[in-house]
């Protein structure tokens, strides 16, 4: 339970995926009868504990410690999830969805949302200089969009790389389709509507033979580990992870993918 008298962070918009991970942790910590502002190291440990022990997924729960975190250096609070057995937990259960070091995690709905608030916020470069503010929403609006586009289409990231704007195209609705070509077959992919308004001002007058994205694939690979280490969800996201977490987040619901076509589970 927070403390009366105690300052009150900036709340996360109604509905975003932070909003909603520290209102769940605002409502473990008043029905366990512990602060959630500020809150233990070892309360914030119990708290990640519960919810893996409920199913929670790794991706998940750094988002829940990211949400932890952000309210916390709001409020001028010292950040729990970065102390003692806080931090080994958060560790620990979230090594269990990469098992080897090769392989990429999925980027799955509350990564995707975690990323689209962090986004556009500036960077340090290279050079040690801080990111312009233009720049940082121009290149923020194009990871966002390519993100976006590769979970659509299930893009792996030599597809993305070789997709040109003539490869996308509006349907009625205001959703789209992308025409992707593999080694053996040239299939379809469905796109939202909300992707097609993201991909819109990033195309700026581009021709149908010009390049989505203009990147190699281990630039993209590069840009959404950027994104992800930026949004709080550490390292071991690449070009693969938005397929794979388009993937994952159809089977939790029952959808599974049949060779190019996709089938709803009778279950």
């Amino acid at each position: 339970m927070a403390d009366a008298g105690t300052a009150t962070p900036e709340r996360a918009p109604r509905g975003s995926s932070y909003a909603n991970q520290w209102d769940r942790f605002v409502a473990w910590s008043e029905a366990s009868g512990t602060r959630s502002l500020p809150a233990s190291p070892e309360d914030v440990a119990a708290y990640l504990e519960d919810r893996s022990g409920s199913g929670a997924r790794p991706s998940t729960l750094r988002v829940a410690a990211f949400a932890i975190a952000r309210n916390h250096r709001d409020a001028g609070f010292d950040v729990p999830v970065h102390q003692g057995v806080a931090r080994a937990v958060l560790d620990e259960l979230t090594q269990e969805e990469a098992p080897g070091p090769a392989r990429a995690l999925p980027l799955d709905l509350d990564c995707y949302l975690a990323i689209r608030k962090t986004a556009h916020q500036p960077r340090w470069g290279r050079g040690g200089r801080m990111e312009r503010t233009p720049s940082a929403r121009r290149r923020g609006a194009v990871d966002v969009a390519m993100i976006a586009l590769m979970r659509d289409a299930r893009l792996r990231v030599s597809e993305a790389a070789e997709l040109t704007w003539g490869d996308i195209q509006r349907v009625r609705g205001g959703s789209g389709r992308v025409h992707v070509v593999g080694a053996d077959e040239a299939d379809h992919r469905e796109v939202s509507a909300n992707t097609m308004k993201l991909l819109s001002p990033i195309r700026r007058g581009a021709e149908d033979h010009d390049p989505v994205f203009g990147m190699r694939p281990n630039q993209i690979g590069r840009r959404i580990d950027a994104a992800a280490r930026q949004a709080g969800l550490g390292a071991g996201y690449s070009g693969d992870s938005p397929r794979l977490g388009m993937i994952r987040d159809m089977e939790t619901i029952g959808v599974h993918l049949l060779g190019g076509f996709v089938a709803e589970s009778s279950r």
